[in-house]
């Protein structure tokens, strides 16, 4: 006899009877157990042997095991939640850590280690990495840049944190040694020459900026020439940086507006940033935006309107690309229904300055080094350019202020002038050391008023020779302002000395164990 569906309903039925006859609440004992086969023997002309029987058939036809059913859920999930992640991770962080994890794995390879870095224990760990950083080379033979060996080992401690191990090679007392010899490597390599290569982008200078507008690689009179503009404005007003900003920039980021006084200006609302990805609540401190400039034909805002007017109708939908690929066919369209290629973005500045013959390293970068640089050399306070530029710390912006190519040029004709003949270089403003009141007193001859025996005669001399230099504006700010409205009378004496008073330090005396000077 098979059992059904029926039989099972029986079963339960009679099974809750006899538990109730036998006084049985949650549980039954072995010997009732024997009991209630027995009546379901005879009441169903089952068999215990039957029972168990049909019953392990109906196990090993089609039960499912819940445990290893739930533990594949469990899983699946898991890997879900980590791609998850894994796949809002920046791009190009994931593509250096895995180009770097395969360097390190091949060079364990060749030593003779064929386990994951995860699975090598500490001690081994750390000597494996500090046999790389000392011997570890391009495939050309060549030494690898210092930088590039500091940046391979903070991608293996990425890797190693992913697979979700309790270990820090870059702070953890256990990997010491290789922390050593990497900065021991790192010494060596530059005393070879090694980490002087130019990698930083230079900024556009202001001859640089006028040529590509005079080459019509700049300006608003074909297709290629607007997007630059567009691209090199958005750079510098708006603080963008990275070619991912401007890929993802969509066309209902950046909104005309009008003041109250109608004055026109576009503002931009950003999405993602590198510096705030959204896991924060933090934000800027303004929406950065670009005015309009009615009689400079650079306007800002007539590119924009001028791009707006270009745009096919349909690529104006708040959430279309920014950027648009140009036709092919510009006297028809200047722009097609796609989106500019990303790999086309990130090398606007570059193509544009090697099509102007502007010199230098010129790259997407240069742009907005140009705008910061321009900011710091305006004296623009590091706080205010900060909030624009989207730093995170304000000594970020210390990296922008270097000095300029006028500056330097400034700088090498002071030295290529100063001469025995010419004993100090003339001031200028970069000579920000000495004080206005040393100017001042510069200025005048050192003066000592002698008193004689006809005191009047003195006091006359010497409120002469104030009368005639306390019309100097520096005088009459720093030195002579004190005596307006005094009468001196007696024996004067006025000095007049550019040297300012020597500081006097404490001298402390410290004993030392050491021979070496």
């Amino acid at each position: 006899m098979d059992l059904n569906e029926r039989t099972f309903e029986l079963l339960g039925n009679r099974l809750s009877e006899l538990e109730y006859m036998c006084g049985l609440n949650d549980t039954v004992s072995e010997k009732t157990d024997y009991v209630t086969l027995d009546l379901l023997d005879s009441s169903l002309g089952l068999s215990v042997q039957s029972v168990d029987e049909n019953l392990e058939l109906v196990t090993s036809a089609g039960m499912p095991d819940v445990e290893t059913e739930t533990e594949n859920v469990t899983d699946t999930q898991e890997d879900s939640t980590f791609e998850f992640v894994r796949g809002l991770q920046n791009t190009n962080t994931r593509r250096k850590t895995e180009s770097d994890l395969r360097k390190f794995n091949d060079y364990l390879t060749k030593n003779g280690e064929h386990r994951n870095p995860e699975e090598i224990p500490v001690y081994d760990l750390d000597m494996h990495l500090a046999r790389f950083f000392m011997n570890a080379k391009k495939a050309s033979g060549e030494d690898y840049e210092p930088d590039t060996l500091k940046s391979i080992q903070g991608s293996v401690n990425r890797y190693l944190a992913e697979k979700k191990l309790n270990i820090n090679i870059i702070t953890d007392k256990e990997f010491k040694h290789s922390r050593d010899v990497l900065l021991s490597k790192r010494k060596l390599l530059r005393q070879l020459g090694k980490g002087n290569r130019e990698k930083r982008a230079d900024p556009l200078t202001p001859e640089e900026i006028d040529l590509l507008y005079e080459r019509n690689l700049l300006g608003t009179g074909d297709p290629k020439s607007l997007i630059n503009v567009l691209y090199l404005n958005n750079t510098m007003h708006f603080g963008m940086r990275s070619r991912a900003e401007h890929v993802s920039l969509r066309w209902g980021d950046v909104q005309q507006k009008v003041t109250s006084t109608g004055e026109e200006y576009l503002e931009y609302r950003e999405r993602s940033t590198k510096t705030r990805t959204g896991v924060t609540s933090e934000s800027r401190s303004f929406a950065p935006k670009m005015f309009e400039n009615r009689d400079n034909p650079r306007c800002p805002v007539l590119a924009y309107k001028e791009f707006a007017r270009r745009r096919p109708e349909q690529m104006n939908n708040p959430e279309s690309p920014f950027y648009l690929g140009v036709s092919r066919h510009p006297e028809k369209a200047w722009y097609v229904n796609q989106p500019m290629g990303k790999n086309t973005i990130g090398n606007i500045v570059k193509v544009m300055c090697e099509a102007g013959g502007i010199q230098g390293r010129k790259v997407n970068h240069s742009a907005r080094k140009t705008a910061i640089s321009s900011l710091v050399h305006a004296g623009v306070p590091p706080t205010i350019i900060q909030q624009l530029s989207g730093h995170k710390n304000v000594n970020s912006i210390n990296n922008y202020s270097t000095a300029s190519n006028e500056q330097q040029r400034h700088m090498s004709s002071i030295l290529t002038n100063y001469s025995s003949s010419c004993s100090e270089p003339p001031v200028t403003e970069f000579d920000s050391s000495s004080s206005s009141l040393d100017k001042c007193s510069s200025a005048l001859p050192s003066t000592s008023v002698v008193p004689s025996s006809n005191t009047d005669d003195i006091i006359h001399q010497t409120l002469t020779e104030i009368s005639s230099y306390e019309n100097q504006p520096i005088m009459k700010e720093h030195v002579f302002g004190n005596f307006r409205g005094a009468n001196i009378s007696g024996n004067v004496i006025f000095n007049f000395s550019s040297k300012q008073p020597k500081s006097l330090k404490r001298c402390r005396v410290i004993y030392s164990d050491s021979e070496s000077d």
